[in-house]
């Protein structure tokens, strides 16, 4: 074994193998004839020589130790393709084909004599293999969730994961979990709870600019109801009642409830005080942030020191609450917050978990920051509803988006939806019958009945959708939390079983290249894409504007305060990004306007597969379908990317447009409405911006669709860009808005 091939977690593994076998590192130095402190150190990460660890896996075999053999062979063998996975990865052996597979195909294009259709199959499959195993070299993984304030999502979350203060005995749920629950607009920003070296948070702080915003729409909302006029009665503006709980904290300009004489509670606002003694907003904001002392305000990481677990929790669970409402006085206002607890999300062998609570969802449904977790491929998205609304309209609406924006399968470990029953929910449930349930299991299955039939109701593509359940006053936390873990491993398996398709396609290649049969069917394959291409090339025409999504978003807004502070910031609110709904828009036309494309592509392939001709081309024909899945999907991206660029720039420049939109606050009833309209016509009038789209758009899907089917069925098509052979995403670069 060569030092420099050892793996980064080589310490733990010997000090894993050395635990199962039960011996010492006193008896382990001993037996392998080194002093213990090298053990110690070994175990510690620190390096050391490839004969020194060669005779330390030898003692641990020689004392019994049952992995220390597959050990020695993992370390001897050479990774050229694959990073070398780790040894406790669950897909270590599929990793280990992968690389013998991406061998035997770099030395099958070695040969210029090769049939180029055979080479292109296995370029194709190389990057193919190489995706997903790039993959399922990573271990971390995600479990997000996501649901409309006051759903219950953090109370689930505290009980599922065992964030409980062991000292509370109290039936009140809110009183026992770490993280701060109440009745909706609590949580101040994401929660992540991840695996740590011992109890703590750690705050991301706010960047400067944004910190400057909220303020900025903190103090201009107390101002403007200290100069309220008539007109203005029906439309009032604040920031969100988190945030601004937070900033009051900070400030120490809190609503002070007293009791007078005769019992009655009365409320003094000290923020509406402070602004009455200043002659000028400015004057007002100037104070405000003097009072935050925002330059003390550095500490980023906090850590409980010599403290057991209950007593950890406990305290942590005090601190949480003082970091989410902003009254710790030496911390700025938290971006996210990372909940640190020793050995947590270790329940599946070799994957690490962490659990992220997402700030409630209010009005707009798909915010930048969910659709981040959307997107990424490494994280399983819990969306939860109440009981007896589940599915809600929000679960609803992120389910049509996760399929119709992203184009992704909502059946394969992505998503589940969690209903949140409370007290004797379940046992409301009725039979068509009118029948009540036999009890609680009874109930959750009637309901699962009812939220199938309620997502199936549409053109079907939702069926499939994993339904869990979970009272925390009744149920078992360890099943619903198993239930969630097998969605991982389902989205694991997803990329495993790619992998082993592509790989037993590329090996059915290499094994019958000589055969003249098996090469004339994947020539004929390759003929009839080449000509399907030939009449089917260009991009389909623009289904619907990009600026519909947003449009459409806007109008269902119900609070003027959302998009007054969006207008405040040049349309890039974090609770509503113009651009992102944009971007948003432009992802839904791309897979609207290439459906019926993808379809006569699809058609073409079922016509092959029943092709007896083509019996030998048939894993082929399969690898090309799943292909074009990605092909769909990386143009839908990039379509997402550079329809924000193309846009945002222009509309953060428009400083005209964003003051027009401002001066509408003031007007009298209507604001949201006005801002609508203006917005809509700023976009109708961009003519030239709609070409400049077209024009990427046209090149997109020259690149991430044309060139790869080309490659296939040509001969002369030239290399692929180097982004597109390994990877479904296009590159896209900011000047394409200058």
């Amino acid at each position: 074994m060569q030092s420099a091939q050892a793996p980064a977690t080589i310490g733990q593994d010997i000090s894993q193998f050395r635990a199962e076998a039960g011996v010492t590192q006193s008896q382990l130095a001993a037996k392998a004839g080194v002093d213990q402190s090298r053990i110690s150190r070994i175990e510690k990460g620190e390096a050391s020589g490839s004969a020194e660890l060669s005779r330390v896996i030898e003692a641990l075999e020689a004392l019994g130790s049952k992995g220390a053999s597959e050990y020695r062979r993992f370390l001897d063998k050479s990774w050229e393709h694959v990073e070398r996975p780790e040894f406790t990865n669950p897909q270590r052996h599929i990793l280990e084909l992968a690389e013998e597979q991406l061998k035997q195909i770099a030395a099958f294009l070695d040969q210029e004599e090769r049939p180029w259709p055979l080479k292109r199959q296995l370029e194709r499959q190389r990057a193919a293999i190489h995706a997903s195993a790039v993959y399922l070299g990573k271990t971390t993984h995600q479990i997000a969730f996501i649901g409309e304030v006051g759903v219950g999502k953090s109370t689930a979350i505290s009980f599922l994961y065992g964030l409980l203060d062991p000292s509370s005995s109290t039936a009140d749920l809110r009183d026992r979990v770490v993280l701060e629950t109440g009745g909706g607009h609590t949580t101040l920003c994401e929660v992540n709870i991840r695996r740590g070296p011992g109890y703590g948070i750690v705050v991301q702080a706010q960047s400067d600019e944004e910190m400057r915003n909220l303020v900025s729409d903190f103090c201009a909302a107390t101002w403007l109801r200290r100069v309220a006029a008539d007109g203005q009665r029906n439309d009032s503006v604040n920031v969100s009642e988190e945030v601004q709980r937070a900033l009051r904290n900070m400030s120490g300009l809190t609503v002070k409830r007293e009791r007078d004489a005769q019992g009655r509670t009365t409320s003094r606002d000290q923020a509406a005080e402070l602004a009455a003694q200043c002659a000028t907003e400015e004057e007002f904001r100037a104070r405000v942030i003097e009072r935050m002392d925002l330059e003390r305000r550095t500490r980023r990481e906090i850590w409980i020191e010599d403290a057991g677990a209950k007593t950890a929790m406990q305290q942590l669970r005090k601190l949480f609450r003082d970091i989410n409402n902003g009254r710790v006085g030496d911390v700025p206002m938290p971006a996210s917050i990372d909940l640190l607890i020793p050995g947590f999300g270790s329940e599946l062998a070799g994957i690490t978990l962490s659990v992220v609570d997402t700030k409630g969802l209010d009005e707009i449904v798909v915010r930048a920051d969910l659709d981040a977790r959307l997107k990424d491929a490494r994280t399983h998205v819990v969306l939860c509803s109440t009981f007896n609304q589940a599915p809600s309209t929000s679960v609803q609406l992120l389910l049509d988006h996760l399929r119709n924006a992203h184009g992704v399968r909502v059946d394969a470990g992505k998503v589940s939806v969690l209903a949140l029953p409370r007290d004797d929910e379940a046992l409301a449930v009725k039979t068509d019958d009118g029948e009540p349930p036999i009890d609680d299991e009874d109930g959750y299955q009637l309901k699962r009945d009812q939220i199938l039939r309620t997502l199936a109701s549409g053109d079907g593509a939702l069926n499939g959708v994993p339904i869990f359940f979970f009272n925390a006053k009744k149920d078992d936390a360890a099943k619903v939390r198993q239930q969630l873990i097998e969605q991982i491993v389902q989205l694991r398996k997803s990329y495993e079983d790619r992998l082993l398709d592509e790989c037993a396609a590329a090996d059915e290649v290499v094994r019958n290249h000589e055969t003249q049969a098996f090469t004339a069917a994947v020539q004929a394959v390759a003929d009839r894409l080449s000509h399907f291409l030939g009449a089917h090339a260009p991009l389909p025409p623009r289904v619907r504007q990009p600026a519909q999504e947003l449009i459409e978003t806007m109008a269902g807004i119900r609070y003027a305060s959302t998009v007054w502070a969006m207008t405040r910031r040049k349309g890039e609110y974090y609770n509503f990004s113009v651009s992102h709904q944009v971007g948003a828009g432009g992802a839904k036309d791309a897979l609207l306007r290439s459906k019926t494309w993808f379809e006569k592509l699809q058609g073409v392939l079922d016509t092959l597969k029943q092709d007896g001709d083509l019996t030998l081309a048939q894993k082929t024909i399969q690898q090309v379908e799943t292909s074009a899945a990605g092909w769909r999907r990386a143009f839908a991206e990039a379509a997402r990317t550079a329809t924000v660029e193309v846009y945002r720039g222009p509309l953060e420049a428009d400083a005209a447009l964003w003051s027009k939109c401002a001066a509408q606050w003031g007007a009298g009833p209507g604001f949201k409405v006005r801002v609508e309209r203006l917005i809509r016509e700023w976009f109708d009038a961009q003519t030239e911006l709609h070409q400049k789209l077209e024009g990427v758009m046209e090149r997109l899907w020259e690149e991430t669709v044309v060139r790869p089917l080309e490659r296939l069925s040509d001969e002369t098509a030239g290399e692929l860009p180097e982004y597109n052979q390994s990877s479904n995403v296009v590159p896209f670069t900011r000047p394409v808005s200058a």
